[in-house]
């Protein structure tokens, strides 16, 4: 009876084991797929070499494949701009039923113009709330 009760208690114990590492393992996969919708959208900036409309950067942005929130601003200085590249990466939590929003940041190199139509802000944002 005692052996019955102790495998029990293993066989609970492997399976939350397994729950955690699963969990865990998805959040980094979606953390790294995150990190590369940036890097894509930071390359395609410079490569543009910033030249575009805000239009342009949401045919750019959904080209990478990233249906999320992001907010695209810039930073002019007397030499150019400095484009800061802000996605959010949501994780869905469904036993307390909330949503978590984790931001992760970039920036570009400097580049010599300045999108056209940003907001008064300096944004290219999209939100899907």
């Amino acid at each position: 009876m005692r052996e019955s009760v102790g495998g029990t208690l293993l066989l609970q114990i492997v399976l939350v084991f397994l729950t955690v590492y699963i969990g865990f393992m998805a959040i980094v996969i979606n953390y790294g797929k995150i990190f590369r919708y940036k890097n894509a959208i930071i390359n395609k900036i410079e490569q543009n070499e910033g030249y575009g409309t805000c239009t342009d950067i949401k045919d750019m942005v959904s080209d990478v494949g990233y249906t999320g929130d992001y907010v695209i601003s810039h930073v002019t200085t007397s030499k150019g701009a400095i484009y800061n590249v802000k996605i959010y990466i949501t994780f869905q939590l469904p036993i307390v039923r909330t949503a978590i929003q984790i931001p992760i940041t970039g920036e570009t190199r400097l580049i010599d113009t300045v999108f056209n139509d940003l907001d008064e802000e300096g944004t290219c944002t999209q939100k899907d709330y």
